[in-house]
This record gives C-alpha cells, structure tokens and sequence, in this order.
C-alpha cells in the first residue's frame, strides 16, 4: 500500500469515528425534541422530582446518607443535561472534521503527499 492510499486509509478511519460522534449528536438533538422525554426526563425528573430532592437534601429529620443521596440525585439532573450539551458540541466538532478529512482526501488524492515529488 503507498503512502497516499495509508494516509487516505487513516481519514477514512477518522471519518469513521466521528460518524459515530455526528450520531450521538443527533441522538440528542432527537431526544430533545421528543414530547415523552420532555414530559417525562427533562420536565417530570429533572424539574419537578430534583426540586423535591432539593429540599430532602437539607432535612434535618433524615439520616446523614438520606440527606446526600437526595442531593446526588438533585446534581444528577445536571449531569444528565451537561452529557447532552457535551455530546452536542462534540458531534458539531465531529461533523467539522468529518469535511476537513473530506477536503484532505480530495488534496491527497489530487496533489498526492506534501514531500512527494
């Protein structure tokens, strides 16, 4: 295999992996957009049930443990949607390199290697 067609090979690699990248964000963006999990994740978990830990998490009548894991399941909400924000961002990253390894190729396929004579 020559150099152009190992370094072309290695893009298409990457491609690969950011597809996966670009899938998740779309995955995101679908359950974003989704009334069941509005409903019941965003709006029903991570509004209503992590005010309610809130609260529990300051409770002087429960035990110590009682109080933290009220407190990590309230910080779980925000966890949850930093994961999505993340995989967001990251999947737009990801589509960005998908068309640079695009443009690559076509410069490699082109002009072959830069050192190449």
């Amino acid at each position: 295999m020559s150099e152009v067609e190992q370094a072309v090979e290695q893009l298409r690699r990457h491609q690969a992996d950011q597809k996966v990248l670009v899938q998740a964000r779309e995955d995101a963006l679908a359950l974003a957009t989704n009334p069941l999990f509005k409903r019941l994740i965003l709006d029903g978990f991570c509004t209503v049930e992590c005010a309610r830990y809130v609260q529990e998490s300051c409770d002087p009548m429960l035990a110590p443990h009682m109080r933290a894991d009220a407190l990590a399941m309230a910080q779980s909400a925000g966890h949850l949607k930093r994961f999505l924000s993340l995989a967001i961002q990251i999947g737009n990253t990801a589509a960005n390199n998908i068309q640079q390894a695009d443009d690559e190729i076509a410069n490699i396929l082109e002009h072959g290697l830069e050192g190449d004579e």
